[in-house]
């Protein structure tokens, strides 16, 4: 492995755009726009992207702002790991998926990490995006817990090029930076074993809820020099008033804390979302926190929740009855 350069920067609050790909619910593309330039508005410059979302549409949309904005208006990162392939051609393999895209392009898609595949996953996520570059490319969903039994075979394909296709995307100036983007800590641990990263996205592995997956991947990217991105810390909705965890229904365990987490901040007068956003903050262990909204009232929502005021009390009573361990409600002890 060789030395890590200097990774890309990227600002402390980006927009992902998963939801903008329609994510159960179509979301339209003036809805889109409109939270696209309310972000900008509010001095949002990063953006993360990548083909699955909406099968091409969230990058599609992303490429239209662009348009709008500027090339170089927002930092953009996105992902490889599938490739589109479109409905119409005659020998068309790959499938949609269990998301149920409200928007989705007329794509199939395809795992492939192999050296050429994540070549042509970047061409063609460029040509969508209308960039020659992007901030930071992303390996995308690699792991058990996608992937199944067959994840070494993918692993394979990373080990027999697919690494190699990353390093000289970034040595060509293609991308400023490589990371990892998974919802699986195991699988930031296992990559880490075999090749450098700049960046690590992690989605839905560490929020209000649930925070004992991800030690060991904090403990693993200080000590390479790592930098965190935070996602999915409303835990897929859950902490907003949504019904699903972890994209599926919220299982009896989940469902039970939730019931404690509420029954504390209700006696604060303090709305969960903002406990659950500045807690994620709190902790000091993430660089950039992205933020997935589906509308411009709905950024406002957000920016608003991470303002109101947290009794230090709260954080107290969250550690004196279990619900959280003190040593997240702290930045002492973190990478900074």
């Amino acid at each position: 492995m060789s030395e890590l350069s200097t990774a890309a920067a990227l600002p402390s609050l980006g927009l992902g755009t998963a939801a903008l790909g329609g994510m159960y619910t179509a979301v339209s593309s003036t809805e889109v726009q409109d939270l696209f330039d309310a972000a900008y508005a509010r001095g949002i410059r990063y953006i993360d992207t990548a083909p699955m979302y909406g099968l091409t549409t969230a990058e599609r949309r992303v490429g239209s702002f662009l348009d709008r904005a500027g090339r170089d208006s927002v930092q953009v990162s996105t992902k490889v790991g599938r490739l589109m392939t479109p409905l119409s051609l005659p020998s068309v393999r790959g499938w949609r998926d269990e998301f149920g895209w409200g928007n989705a392009g007329a794509f199939a898609q395809v795992y492939d990490y192999s050296y050429d595949g994540i070549w042509r996953s970047i061409e063609d996520s460029l040509q969508r995006l209308g960039r020659d570059r992007v901030d930071v490319v992303f390996i995308h969903d690699i792991g058990v817990q996608t992937h199944g039994d067959g994840n070494l075979e993918y692993v394979d394909q990373l080990r027999s090029g697919g690494y190699r296709a990353v390093a000289e995307i970034k040595a060509e100036g293609i991308a400023g930076a490589i990371g990892l983007g998974v919802n699986e800590g195991r699988a930031v641990l296992e990559t880490l074993d075999d090749t450098d990263l700049d960046w690590c996205l992690l989605a839905n592995q560490f929020n209000l809820l649930e925070q004992d997956r991800s030690a060991d991947v904090f403990e693993r990217c200080a000590e390479r020099g790592v930098k965190l991105l935070a996602a999915g810390v409303l835990a897929t909705g859950v902490l907003a008033g949504g019904d699903r965890f972890r994209y599926a229904e919220l299982p009896d365990e989940i469902a039970t804390k939730l019931d404690g987490l509420r029954s504390v901040v209700d006696r604060f007068g303090v709305p969960l979302p903002a406990v659950a956003l500045q807690f994620v903050e709190r902790s000091g262990r993430f660089d950039t926190l992205l933020l997935g909204p589906r509308s411009a009232a709905e950024l406002e929502q957000l920016l608003d929740w991470r303002e109101v005021a947290v009794p230090d009390e709260l954080w107290d009573e969250l550690a004196r009855t279990g619900l959280v361990e003190a040593q997240w409600l702290s930045p002492e002890g973190a990478r900074r």
